[in-house]
């Protein structure tokens, strides 16, 4: 089967749906308060979904049931360390940047430390915007290659362009809104599939479970002293708490949504909200892989051997494939507006993020570029043309690796996430630390990020440490590196650490 002509009709009402949404709140937009940070009047509820459904991303969506199929369930045992994030952030980070009035959290970074170190995370987060919004793009056009046969150049430019008129067109409103729509259309898609199935197959989630164990896919190490095994239940569960952590308070992306909440306590909740959606959002991934899995060695009629040999390399694939080839008419066109969506909420939230960190951290919210959004937004159309050209790029370099999607994300996209969490951490957990304490912190753990995510290739190590590390050591070794630094050199002034650091009381 291929796409019909409904299913092109349900992708095409979908994709202008986005762009009337764009120019809609198009016309409500008065301020930079209003495009960046939606007049600081964002609901919780709108808030945590709008966090979901950019940090899930096409490469999570596609990616996840395809981990399942590959390499069996540990990844998604890390589920268990999300909830443990909220309680540390709400009580720490998050009121030390809820009672400040900024647009970006790295002007948090300037009156901690001083302004270079705003200045270099802004830059780091802007080429690692840059390259995650290329992965996204590159996710969702392999994706739709797969299901319609397209030219994958052709569709990194379709997909980037209409998100980017969207998105510079109607500010962090439209990209919360088209995100919880988005956030919608992709748990209906997770619960799609694995009903589907099971009504033709005449199986349930428990057969799927029994097979796949029966296969040898349910088992996970629980703990190993080797960095180099690919999958722990430890391992898993520390590096989902430490990339939220990390993420949370120190990724523009992230983070914007919890300034445009008008309290502390509406950003508490939408972090509950986040960690609550992502269990179960997670949780239909896992089934799907099941789901998918059981399909596709019924179908095969191979023994269960056979089968997983030659479904390995093709586990990405296996989801959209299924969506367009198995699929109902119609439904098929939803789910692929589902794969679009998961793109396109992430892609939105790049490029209003990085506009509004060049506007706050580059040009200091100053009038140079005149009152007017003619700038911001122009700068949106900037950051999402070189997206597109990203995307381009990683299309080539995917030809040469042999990286699965979870990988390519895990060691590509991941080198800063811990060392840039340092400086946060360590500003509001360390009186002590200033400038030199924080920048030795940052500066040891991007040492290990490179080490993880590139000992085979750079440091001659016979297999490569895995990608789950990479944000849980940079982090841990680089805050520890901070704080015994912090012993040693003159401390901050006490008054300029007034309301910047964390206290038991909730006062400085």
């Amino acid at each position: 089967m291929s796409l019909t002509t409904l299913d092109f009709l349900v992708i095409v009402a979908y994709l202008l749906g986005m762009a009337a949404i764009g120019l809609y709140f198009s016309k409500r937009q008065t301020s930079r308060d209003e495009y960046f940070l939606g007049g600081r009047r964002t609901h919780w509820l709108l808030a945590g979904g709008s966090i979901l459904a950019t940090l899930l991303s096409s490469i999570s969506y596609l990616s996840l049931p395809g981990e399942m199929i590959r390499y069996g369930f540990g990844f998604f045992a890390g589920v268990l360390g999300v909830p443990l994030v909220v309680p540390l952030m709400n009580s720490t980070l998050l009121p030390a940047i809820k009672r400040l009035p900024i647009t970006s959290v790295y002007e948090y970074l300037e009156r901690r430390f001083d302004a270079q170190i705003r200045t270099l995370t802004g830059s780091i987060f802007l080429v690692r915007t840059l390259l995650w919004m290329g992965l996204i793009i590159y996710t969702a056009s392999f994706a739709m290659v797969e299901v319609t046969g397209w030219d994958i150049y052709a569709t990194i430019l379709i997909i980037g362009l209409i998100t980017t008129f969207y998105t510079s067109a109607g500010g962090l409103q439209t990209v919360i809104w088209t995100d919880n729509l988005q956030l919608l259309i992709l748990f209906g898609g997770a619960v799609t599939i694995p009903v589907f199935i099971g009504v033709t197959l005449g199986q349930g989630p428990i057969d799927w479970w029994n097979s796949f164990s029966q296969a040898g896919r349910a088992e996970i190490q629980a703990f190993s002293w080797d960095p180099m095994v690919r999958i722990t239940l430890f391992g898993a569960v520390m590096g989902q708490f430490f990339w939220n952590i990390c993420t949370q308070a120190s990724d523009q992306v992230a983070v914007q949504r919890l300034l445009s909440t008008p309290s502390l306590n509406e950003a508490r909740r939408s972090l509950w909200m986040y960690a609550g959606a992502t269990v179960t959002l997670l949780f239909f991934l896992a089934v799907c892989g099941l789901a998918l899995f059981a399909y596709y060695a019924d179908e095969s009629g191979l023994p269960m051997q056979a089968f997983q040999e030659q479904v390995a390399p093709e586990a990405d694939k296996l989801m959209p494939r299924f969506i367009v080839q198995v699929l109902p008419s119609g439904v098929s066109g939803l789910l692929v507006a589902a794969l679009l969506a998961a793109a396109m909420s992430s892609l939105s939230s790049g490029i209003n993020s990085i506009s509004s960190v060049v506007r706050s951290d580059f040009l200091n919210n100053s009038a140079a570029a005149g009152e007017s959004l003619w700038f911001d937004r122009c700068s949106g159309v900037v950051a999402g043309l070189a997206g597109v050209g990203m995307a381009c790029l990683i299309t080539l370099a995917m030809q040469t690796s042999d990286w699965n999607l979870v990988e390519l994300t895990g060691r590509i996209n991941h080198i800063f996430v811990g060392p840039i969490g340092v400086l946060f951490f360590a500003g509001i957990l360390f009186r002590r630390a200033g400038k030199t304490a924080a920048l030795a912190g940052f500066t040891a753990g991007t040492a290990v990020s490179l080490y993880v995510c590139f000992g085979r290739e750079w440091f001659g190590l016979e297999q490569s440490v895995s990608f789950l590390w990479v944000v849980p050591a940079s982090f841990v070794l680089g805050l520890v590196v901070s704080w015994a630094v912090s012993t040693m050199t003159e401390p901050p002034r006490e008054d300029k650490l007034r309301g910047l650091t964390y206290s038991r009381g909730g006062n400085d």
